[in-house]
């Protein structure tokens, strides 16, 4: 489960196990803070609140954001360490192995996942919505680490932040079929009468564990975001328009 914490008058939420190592920063923003990259009127409070949660979490030094203009596809990007911050346009997860960095992915019901290697110095983050899920965004970020970074996955660990819940997350017959690719599609879909929810926990905690993560090593914050009260923007609760969450992560 989540622990919340508190910097000046915001909070934030991070996965405890995760929390415990030394050299890597992370965290989950909740309501008031909107971090959402939307392009309207009110993109650049936006971007300051991005600022803000990155000065928080890591000082100064860490305060150049690098987050996704997120498309719901499969496609992650590097980001190097002597880049300047930048919107990554069209992908849904970053990842780097350069400190002074942080990477920001955003949600308002999607779970969000970190990666993280304590040996080799490697962190990456996804959004996996259900099309990011069905595309397997969550295995293709653990393999980018292997190749790119020469990650062993057993060293790995990993993290899967709040989001629409089983309990909560439902959808229709379209869905079920887009996710009989997935090796474990008949256990993912729970039913309660004739209504039908998608469990995006565990279906990405499957995908770390095919990719090689140890079950050990994969943590599941198990928040709700559409039931566990108003402490998470979410979509399916608040309609177009909500503003976003993010996950934060970078190199201490």
């Amino acid at each position: 489960m989540l622990e919340f914490f508190q910097m000046g008058e915001r909070r934030y939420a991070r996965l405890p196990a995760l929390a415990r190592q030394g050299k890597l920063i992370h965290a989950f923003s909740t309501r008031p803070l909107d971090v959402s990259a939307r392009e309207d009127a009110r993109a650049p409070e936006r971007a300051a609140n991005r600022a803000i949660m990155a000065r928080d979490l890591c000082g100064n030094p860490h305060s150049r954001v690098h987050h996704c203009q997120q498309v719901h596809k499969p496609r992650l990007e590097q980001v190097r360490d002597n880049e300047p911050p930048a919107a990554h346009r069209d992908c849904d997860g970053l990842w780097t192995t350069g400190r002074g960095v942080s990477l920001l992915v955003l949600s308002a019901d999607c779970p969000l996942v970190l990666v993280y290697d304590p040996k080799r110095g490697a962190v990456g983050v996804c959004h996996s919505s259900w099309r990011c899920t069905v595309a397997n965004l969550t295995s293709l970020l653990v393999q980018t680490l292997v190749r790119e970074a020469g990650c062993d996955p057993r060293d790995l660990l990993a993290g899967i932040g709040p989001s629409a819940g089983p309990c909560c997350y439902e959808v229709m017959e379209d869905v079920r079929i887009a996710a009989d690719v997935l090796p474990d599609a008949d256990t993912l879909f729970p039913r309660a009468g004739d209504r039908m929810f998608f469990d995006l926990w565990a279906a990405n905690a499957a995908q770390l564990r095919r990719a090689g993560i140890p079950d050990e090593q994969i943590e599941i914050g198990g928040v709700c975001t559409i039931c566990s009260g108003d402490v998470f923007y979410s979509f399916r609760r608040e309609g177009a328009g909500c503003g976003h969450f993010g996950l934060l992560a970078a190199l201490a």
